[in-house]
């Protein structure tokens, strides 16, 4: 029993530590990153960390990667709308070019 007390009480002193270092930003951006800090931390404990700042530390480290990975899709996706759309000005294929062009072939 001893040993269940104590894993909770490790759970909440790196629950505790950890949340205040998760960015507003990141809280907005991402509404379940409550879920995910918990899933994080119950994951480090089962690895065996013992020390609630270790484990806090650990969590938040895989927090800030995941939202690496999330800003790299995200950029790459936007450059790739953003050529996209440059490609389109470049040939006149914008909407307002495809309606004026077939109104000077009709006069």
């Amino acid at each position: 029993m001893t040993g269940i007390a104590r894993n909770i009480e490790l759970y909440q002193l790196a629950y505790r530590l950890a949340w205040p270092y998760v960015s507003e930003f990141q809280k907005s951006a991402n509404p379940k990153i409550a879920l995910r800090l918990h899933e994080l931390i119950r994951r480090q404990m089962s690895e065996g960390l013992t020390e609630p700042v270790l484990i806090a530390s650990e969590a938040l480290k895989d927090i800030d990667r995941l939202a690496d990975q999330i800003d790299n899709n995200e950029t790459s996706l936007t450059r790739t709308a953003g050529r996209h759309s440059r490609l389109r000005r470049a040939l006149g294929l914008t909407a307002g070019s495809r309606h004026t062009g077939s109104q000077s072939h009709s006069q």
